[in-house]
């Protein structure tokens, strides 16, 4: 197995707003099933920069009373200054979903609030050959329904 030396470490928050028309009026909002998926970074000088996806399943209660789906995928980026980072270097990103509200402002329209913690290490990987980094979807979290908003704290992905 490769061995690397992490050369920093450093934590941002990124914060996700979006707002979402729903194919059909809901009463409720019965879960949201989230997961940050494609997960990337590049090292530029003194900052890595990342990508991901979060991804979305929401079910809510509609008119008919039923419980129907509709999935989301809201991509988000940033960096993170890193002094003495140059490009060649490796990156891995660690993101963890802290928290996730949602409310339906109006029957067709859902209104959600994500803040996503990414603990992000610059490598040393002048060692390694022919490295394929993974960048399957993290694991899968829910969210359940608490008197019209949807929310959870402290919830990890895990690589």
């Amino acid at each position: 197995m490769p061995c690397f030396n992490v050369l920093a470490e450093e934590t941002v928050q990124v914060l996700i707003e979006d707002t979402v028309e729903l194919f059909t009026p809901a009463q409720k909002i019965d879960q949201i099933v989230a997961s940050i998926r494609d997960v990337k970074c590049h090292v530029i000088p003194d900052k890595v920069i990342f990508q991901a996806i979060l991804h979305k399943q929401i079910f809510f209660v509609n008119e008919d009373n039923t419980v129907v789906h509709q999935g989301v995928d809201i991509p988000f980026s940033g960096f993170v200054d890193m002094p003495g980072a140059v490009p060649g270097q490796g990156c891995q990103i660690d993101p963890t979903i802290e928290f996730v509200e949602a409310t339906l402002p109006e029957p067709d329209l859902l209104r959600e609030i994500v803040v996503v913690n990414m603990v992000i290490r610059l490598l040393d990987i002048s060692n390694m050959q022919n490295i394929h980094w993974d960048t399957a979807p993290r694991d899968v979290r829910i969210f359940r329904s608490c008197q019209g908003r949807a929310m959870q704290q402290g919830i990890r992905s895990q690589f």
